[in-house]
C-alpha cells in the first residue's frame, strides 16, 4: 500500500511539473525565457526528488542499523565499535544500551524482591509453626487423656504461654510488614528525649528488676530533638530488651544522650555477653540470632525493627561491642526532621 501511494505521489509531482512546463510555453514571453523557466522548474523537481530519495535511503539505513544494534544489545553484545562515534546512530545505541541496563536492573530488583518475599514467607511460617504445634499438642492431650487437676492446670498454663508468644510474634511480624511496605509513617515532632527514653525504660524495668540488673539513666531534661516519640521509644525498647536478655544478674545498663552538631545520640550500653565484631551487620537482619544467643528466648526481630524505625526518621544505629565485656548501641537522630 505504501509503495502504491509513493508511486502515486511521484507520478503526481511529475505530471504537475509537466503541466507547469506546458503552462510556461503558452505564456507570451520570449522562447529563451521559456526555456530558462522550464529548466529551473525541472531542476527544482529533480533536486527535490533527489533529496527525497537520498534522505529516504539514509532513513532506511539508519532504521536498519538501529534495529540491528538493538538486537545485538538484547543478545548481550555491547556494540563497542559504534558507541564512541559522533553519529546519530551512536547516540541512539547509547540510549538503547542505557534503557537495556535500566530494564535489566529492574528485572534483577524484581527477582530479588520476589526471593526476599519467598524467604520472608518461609521465615514467618517457621516462626509460627512452633507455638501453633505446641498449642495443638497440649490441646489434644487435654481432650483425649484423663489428667489430674494439677496436670490440667499446668497444661492450660503452657497453652496460655504459647498463645502469648503467638500474639507477640504476630504483632512483631505485623509491624515488620508495615515497615517494609512503607505503610507505617513517622510523625516527628519536637519533644524531650528523656520522655521518649522513659517510655522505653518502662517496657523493661520490671524484668530488669527481677534479674537484679541496675538501670541507670543520664539524659538531660532540656535535651530536645524532632522525632516520632512513640516509634523511637519502640526502637529503644527493643534495644533495651536485648540488653536485659543478654545481661547476667547483677549487671548494669546505662542509657545516656549527648548533643552533636547534626545529631542527638542516645546510647544504650550494658555489661552483657557482648557481640562478636564479625556479626555487627548480621544482627540487624530479620530473624538472625547468634549461636551463643540461641539458648535465650527470642525471635531475632527486635534490632531489625529498631533499625527500620530509626532509618525512616533519617537516622542510623551504630554498635560497639566486645565478646564477654558488654555492648553499646548508639542511636543517631538528626536534629532536623528527615
Amino acid at each position: 500500500m505504501k509503495k502504491i501511494i509513493r508511486l502515486f505521489l511521484t507520478a503526481f509531482h511529475f505530471l504537475a511539473v509537466c503541466g507547469g512546463s506546458i503552462f510556461l510555453f503558452v505564456q507570451p514571453v520570449s522562447f529563451s525565457a521559456k526555456v530558462i523557466l522550464c529548466a529551473v522548474l525541472w531542476g527544482l523537481w529533480a533536486a527535490g526528488m533527489g533529496s527525497f530519495l537520498y534522505f529516504r535511503n539514509q532513513y532506511v539505513k539508519y532504521s536498519g542499523d538501529v534495529c540491528r544494534y538493538a538486537q545485538q544489545i538484547m543478545e548481550g553484545n555491547p556494540c563497542s565499535e559504534v558507541q564512541n562515534q559522533e553519529t546519530l546512530t551512536s547516540k541512539m545505541v547509547m540510549e538503547l544500551k542505557k534503557t537495556g541496563e535500566i530494564l535489566e536492573y529492574k528485572a534483577s530488583a524484581a527477582e530479588k524482591e520476589k526471593a526476599e518475599t519467598q524467604q520472608l514467607v518461609s521465615d514467618i511460617t517457621h516462626q509460627l509453626k512452633t507455638p501453633v504445634t505446641n498449642i495443638k499438642m497440649y490441646g489434644d492431650t487435654l481432650c483425649e487423656e484423663e489428667l489430674s487437676g494439677e496436670e490440667v492446670r499446668q497444661f492450660v498454663q503452657i497453652i496460655v504461654q504459647q498463645i502469648g508468644k503467638l500474639e507477640f510474634l504476630i504483632d512483631a511480624l505485623s509491624k515488620m510488614s508495615r515497615l517494609e511496605s512503607r505503610m507505617m509513617h513517622m510523625h516527628p515532632d519536637h519533644c524531650k528525649v528523656n520522655r521518649t527514653v522513659s517510655q522505653a525504660i518502662d517496657t523493661v524495668a520490671s524484668r530488669a528488676k527481677e534479674k537484679g540488673i541496675e538501670l541507670q539513666v543520664n539524659v538531660r531534661e532540656t535535651l530536645e530533638v524532632c522525632h516520632d516519640s512513640k516509634w523511637t521509644a519502640e526502637a529503644l525498647g527493643n534495644i533495651l530488651d536485648n540488653a536485659v536478655k543478654y545481661t547476667e544478674s547483677g549487671g548494669k545498663i546505662i542509657v545516656s544522650a549527648r548533643n552533636l552538631e547534626m545529631y542527638i545520640v542516645i546510647s544504650v550500653s550494658d555489661t552483657g555477653i557482648g557481640i562478636d565484631s564479625g556479626h555487627y551487620n548480621q544482627i540487624f537482619q530479620r530473624f538472625y540470632r547468634e549461636a551463643k544467643a540461641a539458648k535465650t528466648e527470642g525471635l531475632g526481630i527486635g534490632l531489625y525493627l529498631a533499625r527500620q524505625i530509626i532509618t525512616l526518621q533519617g537516622g542510623y544505629i551504630k554498635v560497639r561491642s566486645k565478646a564477654g565485656y558488654g555492648t553499646e548501641f548508639e542511636v543517631f537522630l538528626p536534629r532536623r526532621a528527615a
